[in-house]
């Protein structure tokens, strides 16, 4: 008789459980469409940054950013140079 009500009770449970799992997942899945319509606004966004960044890099011209690249090639080695100065400088006043 225990067995019997146990299984009873066992299967009343089961029975109680399985609509209420259906109803969390009907929530879940609501919310993850709404999460993709998020990352599909996201994904649109990143797009057309990317498309401007493309735009503006088309707009400089190769030559000015070779230009620039050799400017700031050449401040970095001033920077370099007024750095190992004032290394030598510091030296010089704690002998």
């Amino acid at each position: 008789m225990k067995k019997i009500m146990g299984l009873g009770a066992l299967l009343l449970a089961g029975l109680l459980v399985i609509p209420g799992n259906l109803w969390l997942a009907s929530q879940v899945l609501a919310q993850s469409d709404a999460k993709t319509t998020e990352d599909q606004q996201l994904q649109e966004l990143r797009q057309k940054r990317q498309e401007e960044r493309r735009e503006r890099e088309r707009e400089v011209k190769p030559g000015e950013r070779r230009q620039d690249a050799i400017k700031r090639q050449q401040d970095a080695g001033k920077r370099q140079k007024a750095a190992e100065q004032h290394q030598r400088e510091l030296e010089e006043q704690e002998n």
